[in-house]
Formats: C-alpha cells, sequence, structure tokens
C-alpha cells in the first residue's frame, strides 16, 4: 500500500497510484492515466502545508523530478522555472544571472508550485507573495491536455495563481524576478508595548520588517532586513535554542546577498495557523491573541509572528484588495495542539481574518463565502477548467465544488 505524509506528520494519505513523472510528456500521461481511471489526482510538493490539500486515495503526482531554473529571459528578467524546483534551489541560478526573487519568506524548503498555489509570502507591503510574482503558467489539465494561462487571458490568471491546485497540474512558471540585490539583516529585543508602539515607523522605514512575540517572557525580538551595497559579512548558523527562550529568535548580523538572507532554519516539526487581516485591524488582533494564549493556554511557548503584506488581485487571496497584518502562531505536531489550534482560528475568525490555505483552519463553506468576496466567481472557473472535479478532494470538494 502506498502512503504518503506532509512535513509535519500530522496529514497522512494512502493513494492507490504514486507517480513520479521525469518528463512534461510524462506527467501529461500520468494526468490521463488518472482521469481514465477514475481517480482523482492531487499534487505534493515538499508537503509544508498542513491542511490536507495534497491527500488523496486516487492518484498523487510528485514533481520532484521535474525541477530547475530553466531560462531568464535577458530582456524582461522573467524566469521560467519548473514547478517542482524547491524554492532553495531558484536563488543560485538566478544569481548566476544577476537576478533575484523580489521577496520571499524565511522557509525555503516549499516547492514553487506549492508556495504560489497557496499564496505564501514574506513580510513587506512593497513585495506580494509568490502568487503575485506570475507572470504565466503552464498546466495540465484533466485529460492531459496543456493550457498556458497568462496575463492576456482575462481573469483566467487572477483565477488559475492562487488555486489550491484545483485547476490542473501546474507544470511550468514564468515568475518576474528583479536585480540581485544585499541584505542587512538586524534582530533586536524588546518590551511587547514598546516593539507595538515602534513597529509601524520600522516597518513603513525598511525593506522589511517582522517581529516575534515569546509568550513565556512577554518580549518580542523585532527583525528588519534593509538594502545595503555593502560587501557580506557576518552571519554563522542560526541559533539552535528551545522555544520560549529569546536567544533562539535573535539571528547574528549579517549582510548577504538576498537569497541567503531569507531563510531560517526549521529543524522541528510543527503546526501553524496564520490569519491576515486588515492592516489597521493588526495591532488589536495581536493583542487578543496575546491575551487568550497568557489567559487560556499558558503553556505555549511557541512564538507568535507578525508581518505585513500589500493587497493582491488572485481572486483566493487573503489579502484580496487591501494591505494586510499576518499573525502566525505555532505549535510542536508532537504534543496535542487541537484545542490551542481551534482557539486560535476561532478568534481571528472572529475578528473577520482570512486564512492561509495551507496553514490550520477550520472553515466551512460559507465562512469561505463570507471571507473571501471572489469565492464563487473562483468557482465558477474552477469548473470550466475542471468539470468532473478531477483535482479536488475530501477537503476542497465541500468547499468549491
Amino acid at each position: 500500500m502506498n502512503s504518503w505524509s506532509n512535513w509535519a506528520g500530522n496529514v497522512v494519505a494512502t493513494p492507490a497510484t504514486i507517480a513520479v513523472p521525469d518528463s512534461l510528456d510524462a506527467l501529461r500521461r500520468a494526468v490521463a492515466t488518472a482521469a481514465e481511471a477514475g481517480h482523482r489526482l492531487r499534487v505534493a510538493g515538499s508537503g509544508h502545508s498542513f491542511m490536507p490539500i495534497c491527500a488523496t486515495d486516487g492518484t498523487l503526482i510528485d514533481l520532484e523530478r521535474l525541477a530547475g531554473v530553466e531560462s531568464v529571459d535577458p530582456d524582461t528578467g522573467d524566469a521560467t522555472i519548473w514547478a517542482g524546483t524547491k524554492i532553495h534551489a531558484i536563488g543560485e541560478p538566478l544569481f548566476r544571472a544577476g537576478r533575484a526573487l523580489a521577496n520571499q519568506g524565511d522557509i525555503d524548503r516549499q516547492a514553487l508550485a506549492g508556495a504560489v498555489s497557496t499564496g505564501t509570502h514574506g513580510t513587506g507591503r512593497g513585495f506580494g507573495s509568490f502568487a503575485s510574482m506570475v507572470r504565466s503558467m503552464e498546466i495540465v489539465g484533466p485529460t492531459g491536455d496543456l493550457v498556458t494561462i497568462d496575463a492576456g487571458d482575462g481573469d483566467d490568471l487572477r483565477a488559475a495563481s492562487l488555486s489550491i491546485g484545483m485547476l490542473g497540474v501546474v507544470s511550468r512558471l514564468r515568475i518576474a524576478t528583479i536585480p540581485a540585490f544585499k541584505l542587512h539583516e538586524r534582530s533586536t529585543p524588546m518590551e511587547f508595548d514598546a516593539c507595538q508602539e515602534i513597529y509601524p515607523e520600522v516597518e513603513s522605514a525598511n525593506r522589511h520588517a517582522e517581529f516575534w512575540w515569546i509568550p513565556p517572557l512577554d518580549m518580542c525580538v523585532l527583525k528588519t532586513l534593509t538594502l545595503t551595497d555593502e560587501e557580506p559579512r557576518g552571519g554563522g548558523p542560526d541559533p539552535e535554542f528551545p522555544p520560549g527562550t529569546i536567544e533562539r529568535y535573535i539571528k547574528p548580523e549579517k549582510i548577504d546577498w538576498s537569497y541567503i538572507v531569507y531563510p531560517t532554519a526549521r529543524n522541528q516539526r510543527f503546526v501553524e495557523c496564520e490569519y491576515t487581516l486588515p492592516l489597521e485591524d493588526g495591532p488589536a488582533a495581536m493583542r487578543a491573541i496575546r491575551e487568550m494564549m497568557r489567559s487560556d493556554f499558558p503553556n505555549v511557548t511557541w512564538a507568535v509572528e507578525y508581518r505585513t503584506v500589500p493587497g493582491e488581485t488572485a481572486m483566493l487571496s487573503p489579502t484580496l484588495r487591501q494591505e494586510c497584518a499576518t499573525i502566525s502562531v505555532h505549535h510542536p505536531v508532537d504534543e496535542a495542539w487541537e484545542s490551542f489550534m481551534m482557539a486560535s482560528d476561532a478568534l481571528f475568525r472572529s475578528l473577520g481574518g482570512r486564512s492561509h490555505w495551507g496553514k490550520m483552519h477550520w472553515l466551512g463553506r460559507e465562512e469561505v463565502d463570507a471571507l473571501y468576496p471572489e469565492a464563487e466567481a473562483f468557482r465558477t472557473f474552477r469548473r470550466r477548467y475542471d468539470p468532473d472535479g478531477v483535482f479536488l478532494n475530501d477537503h476542497l470538494e465541500p468547499l468549491f465544488s
């Protein structure tokens, strides 16, 4: 019996078939074969989603052999990249071409197509999620047909770029890049109230800013990344201190090329719940989650992450047309996490938050319709691209069928 689990280990599936195509033709055959067999089909990237969006008892496609930066356009700087490429494998090839991703998060283990399809992001209101970087995308439809979608196709790209894999199997993407750049990283510990007060000014003055609140200490670590022309220096291995210690979040000050500075090692397995709220509502939501954790979950030691992101246009984007703050809570997966995650989810939803699609949430169809104003428009595109629901599963069907 085939078995698959996600990175955290909280999602397990037993697909009838696991296909690992090594060419575009092989991918098209695998999709067509699944449809002919009456299988539903999902794609597994690196399994960094905490929801069962990859789970299936039909066909699971692994794109690890369809990887690599294929080309970089010398005129536009756009990079054509295979869907299975891990984010950590993109920086060096782009750098050799004098280019870089405009932004990324502090985890770089995800597959590119998965990061795009779930709206994975970093921090900074000037730079959107991976979905916002897509200039065109090639997808394999339910019969093995190959379709290219770009900005000239009306709203199709707004539906396809952040689709949680429901329109087809992404094979290649053309991604916008910018000239290679260096970043200066600094981390500063401070009291919670002081961090809350200073953060808007710091966030506006720096290319990237975020902070971590450490519950046992009621302290924060404010992290900034600023552009620099200085030569690389500093750095070293990421701190290996336990959760709940401030030292865990104070990285050594360093200057280096962006793709080297962005990532942070994540060696302990965890689950995560992340919600996005209008920018002006972020501080109050941060105080609300702090109050709930201190009163109801005093034993949770893992830090809460606070970031900012710009408004985007993808139909299912949590930041649809409004600048936002995002708040992420974490918990070790090998300890009881359900009550804390469910309480966090309920709190964020009560405040009007929208969930990251790959993070823990308990949204039903009514909540999706209330929170995502273009959900029904997206369903129209989903039905057009996949009328028989080949790319749905037990988690997605109730929400988007």
